[in-house]
Order: C-alpha cells, then structure tokens, then sequence
C-alpha cells in the first residue's frame, strides 16, 4: 500500500483490507476494508483499472460507508495518456448500494466510517499486474481521500496533470442511463 499512499511513509491497520472469494447468490467476490486511517488518509483498496473490451463490473455495498473513487481514462489520438484524466467522480455509497463501473474508469475504495466496509462484486475475470500498473506508477488514484474538519476531502494527486476537480455524487445520483 505504501506506494499508493499520500505519505509512503505512513502508519496504520497491519490489515487494510482483504478479498475473498464469494461465488454466493451470484456474487464472485467479497471485500473488507478495515475502518482507520493510513497517516491521514482513510483506509483504501491498491486501485486499478480493467482491460479494454472487459465487462462492467458490479459492486454491492453489504455494511459500512464508503466513497468509491472513479477516474475516466484519458485517450490523446486513441492512445492512453496515463498521467492524466477526463473525469474524477467520488461517489458517497453506503449499505444497500450498487454501483456499476464501465471499463474506462479506474476505481479504488476508501472506508470513510468507524466499522468494516464490506462490498459483494460481480468481478470474475481475475486481475493481472497490468490492471494496478497505472495507479502503482503515479502512485495512487488522481485524488487522496484524507479526513478533514470531520469528513472526507480530495486532496490533488501531484503526479498527475491537468486534474478536473472532483464530483461528490451519491450511489442513487450516480445511476446512469441504460
């Protein structure tokens, strides 16, 4: 984790979050993320992006909140510009909400509450070194989520360039057309 952390040098849970295999009620994973803070940071999943061409995935809020961090790929004459980004979207989710993320965003969770965040997704196809390459580069998403006065704050990535401002949403504003 410390290579996607605001402050690399920073403290927290031994155990930030697990992945367990869930292929229960249609469901092919389940995920906690422990409550605490790495240094000011909330605790957060490595963060990724899907291949070309993969299927939209599909999360399912089980217990906690959580704010899910979605950053749309950038494509300068159909070729990946991975050091930036179209689109930052922080969507607040907590118990009962799903949420479907389509191929061209990255996505990494972060535990903004006091008790386990535990999310069901639908992610059969299994994960290679090349979906956390990007984010592991530019070492994390294009925001930190840090607690501030009380609540969650995006804190700009620097190695990032040409950062939209990010947009708070909840789970039911985020619901995107069919």
């Amino acid at each position: 984790m410390r290579l996607v952390l605001k402050d690399p040098e920073s403290v927290g849970p031994f155990t930030v979050y697990e992945v367990f295999r869930d292929d229960s009620d249609g469901w092919a994973n389940k995920t906690v993320i422990y409550p605490g803070k790495l240094g000011e940071e909330y605790t957060k999943t490595f963060g990724h992006y899907h291949p070309e061409g993969a299927p939209d995935e599909v999360y399912r809020v089980i217990e906690g909140e959580g704010i899910l961090e979605l950053q749309k790929k950038h494509l300068g004459n159909d070729q990946l510009v991975s050091f930036q980004v179209d689109e930052v979207l922080l969507i607040k989710a907590k118990s009962g909400d799903e949420i479907v993320i389509t191929p061209e965003y990255g996505h990494s969770w972060s535990n903004v509450g006091s008790t386990p965040l535990i999310l069901l997704d639908d992610w059969e196809v299994g994960h290679t070194g090349a979906d956390y390459e990007q984010i592991g580069k530019f070492h994390g998403m294009a925001y930190y989520l840090v607690e501030l006065n009380g609540g969650p704050r995006a804190f700009p990535n620097p190695n990032y360039e040409n950062l939209p401002e990010p947009v708070f949403l909840t789970a039911k504003e985020f619901k995107r057309p069919s």
